[in-house]
């Protein structure tokens, strides 16, 4: 899940004794044709980070919810889900215990500030600098978020508008936060 396509060839993490298959896992969505996000939807679905919302749809436009951040989370961690009735759960349960999420409010959507966040959790809360954002709307970014902010914008993982806004507390969409993962992954390699 976390093996990135460059000029050189393909780069993933591997540990001793690992074996390597290759297969083609690629997903074809009829709503991604023309779409902005198709190369970073077309990356995390056939790593199986994100699944359609239907076996034709991604829904690219459709907000994320905090479930379903913890579940694309999750699965790129490797977390075994266990059953349960409410698909997130396992997900929830996962970034809970990971100190990644309180798990509140799964079924609410998410900002680009608490997805951020949450994939700073993840990473391990990495240092940043303490770079100025040159965004207009920096002054809008909570504080419990501003590092993470932060190290995502240094690092390339989120960019801003066009119009130099950074929408902190915008809803997320689901292409939003394809884009974003894949630039996670590329940055892990």
């Amino acid at each position: 899940r976390t093996s990135s396509v460059t000029e050189g060839g393909l780069v993933l993490p591997v540990s001793d004794g690992s074996v390597l298959a290759i297969q083609d896992n690629s997903k074809s969505f009829s709503d991604i044709g023309g779409h902005w996000a198709r190369g970073p939807i077309q990356f995390v679905s056939a790593r199986e980070l994100f699944l359609g919302t239907s076996p034709s749809t991604f829904a690219p436009e459709e907000t994320m919810t905090r479930g379903m951040l913890t579940t694309v989370l999750a699965r790129l961690d490797s977390a075994e889900p266990h059953e349960d009735e409410v698909w997130y759960a396992p997900g929830v349960d996962w970034a809970v215990t990971q100190g990644i999420s309180d798990g509140s409010n799964p079924t609410g959507f998410i900002t680009r500030e608490q997805l951020v966040t949450m994939l700073h959790r993840y990473a391990g809360s990495p240092e940043t600098s303490d770079m100025d954002l040159a965004f207009s709307d920096t002054s809008e970014i909570s504080p419990y978020a501003l590092d993470a902010m932060r190290w995502a914008v240094e690092n390339g993982i989120l960019s801003g508008y066009e119009d130099n806004l950074l929408a902190p507390g915008k809803n997320a969409t689901r292409a939003q936060t394809a884009a974003i993962f894949m630039r996670y992954v590329d940055l892990l390699n």
